[in-house]
């Protein structure tokens, strides 16, 4: 097929599927907390390309990878908008450990249980721990949206909720700065010329500046009274400037777009307008990159489900087993669920464009003749939809234990009866933050 009329429907696609299919109002409970993940985008995806259909090439495929650079500059940006200081300062200190701390734990469990059976097998090479280690990255990461999503779907607010959420914003960043120090490590020595004997550190070195300087720029484009069309080109030009040059050096488009994105946000006059601006575009660049993600799915081998089943498994188990231990660590004013880390199961759309990343900067890595980045993608894609198949239960079941999902509402979202269903979540939330300032002020009285 020809890559234009790819691109016409792929955007076709994602700007019909951005107006209709988050809109869940006249499905099911049950089934709505699936449809509001977007997942069905990847199996559209994977229909409409080589493996089944074949309306979007391989072909086509590859002349759009230039695309991507656009979807990751617009993703990273928006993500590291909110890393504007003020809304950083709002938080307290322990509610950052943990967050970083499960991240990083699970990180590390991820990578020693990898890198133990590559090495117990016999398989223990340089591509091959490169493999653990962005299979380990993308693992890390969880999705907000995802707990956000029960948070509507059941009414709730509480503390663990909240953790919850926050904890998932927060590890998004620690796998995009992991991300990009594997990139550092794994740089090829051979790309660039004599830039390719630059030692790691220098590479993020040279991620942060790119990103600071696109920053930069655009805070110098956008100043005075720029019009929203106008706002929108700018935008549009930074982020594919700042991912494609990312891309060319073999940095992280995510991490230099985040560092841009964090940049712009603490220099521009009116930051807010520029993160409107950019969430109205948010739908349509996350269902493109869905949709190519599903399209880049095949399965070369059959090891790929067993694996893809494998990274799930094991994933789940590091994010209850970090959370367990941060819980340790970091003393909890409110009662928390034994498994809290069963919450963080959801893993959303950063994962998927990291692995995006990993497979356009390491495309047509090879081990024995077989295209590994190729099967690294398809397995993090697959156990992504595993994980929002089942984390939107799991994260139901976490919020029930710690007793922020209320019977009564639950009873009375069954019955179609909103208005009753609002007035049980404004009583238990009350109760709640009521019980939490009572837990709250003994343990004021009882410090010495």
């Amino acid at each position: 097929m020809d890559p234009l009329l790819a691109t016409f429907i792929l955007i076709s696609v994602a700007l019909v599927g951005a107006r209709v299919s988050f809109s869940t109002a006249n499905i099911a409970p049950g089934p709505r907390l699936l449809f509001r993940t977007g997942t069905h985008f990847i199996v559209i995806g994977f229909v409409l390309g080589p493996s089944v259909l074949g309306l979007v090439t391989r072909e086509a495929l590859e002349h759009l990878f230039p695309l991507f650079a656009l979807g990751f500059g617009w993703v990273g940006f928006l993500f590291g908008m909110q890393l504007e200081k003020e809304t950083v300062r709002a938080f307290a200190a322990h509610l950052y450990r943990f967050a970083a701390g499960q991240a990083l734990l699970a990180f590390a469990f991820m990578t020693t249980v990898g890198l133990v059976g590559l090495w117990v097998f016999g398989h223990l090479g340089r591509v091959e721990a490169l493999l653990v280690l962005l299979a380990a990255a993308t693992a890390c990461t969880s999705a907000p949206a995802g707990i956000a999503m029960v948070s509507s779907n059941f009414l709730v607010r509480g503390p663990v909720r909240d953790m919850l959420f926050f904890a998932a914003s927060v590890d998004g960043i620690v796998g995009i700065i992991l991300l990009q120090l594997i990139y550092a490590g794994f740089h090829p020595s051979d790309a660039l010329g004599p830039l390719g004997e630059l030692p790691a550190f220098a590479w993020t070195v040279m991620a942060l500046s790119v990103g600071v300087l696109c920053g930069i720029i655009f805070v110098w484009l956008s100043r005075g009274r720029t019009a929203n069309e106008e706002l929108v080109l700018f935008l549009m030009g930074i982020t594919a400037f700042a991912a494609g040059a990312a891309l060319q050096l073999q940095l992280s488009p995510l991490f230099v777009s985040v560092v841009m994105g964090a940049v712009v946000a603490n220099l521009v006059p009116d930051s807010q307008r520029v993160f409107r601006v950019m969430a109205q575009w948010e739908k349509p660049a996350y269902v493109i990159l869905l949709i190519l993600a599903g399209a880049l799915v095949r399965f070369s081998t059959p090891w790929i489900i067993p694996l893809a089943l494998l990274y799930a498994i094991l994933r789940g188990g590091a994010k209850v087993a970090a959370a367990n231990t941060m819980m340790r660590i970091e003393t909890m004013r409110f009662p928390v669920p034994r498994f809290l880390g069963l919450g963080l199961i959801p893993q959303g759309g950063i994962a998927l464009v990291m692995a995006l990343s990993a497979l356009l900067t390491f495309y047509g890595l090879r081990i024995g003749g077989v295209d590994v980045s190729q099967g690294l993608f398809s397995v993090v894609v697959l156990g992504v939809v595993l994980s929002e198949l089942v984390g939107p239960m799991l994260t139901t079941k976490t919020l029930r234990q710690a007793g922020e999902i209320s019977s009564e509402v639950e009873r009375a979202l069954a019955r179609g009866d909103d208005d009753r269903a609002r007035a049980e979540a404004a009583r238990h939330t009350h109760e709640i933050e009521d019980d939490a300032a009572n837990v709250d002020e003994s343990t004021r009285t009882s410090e010495p």
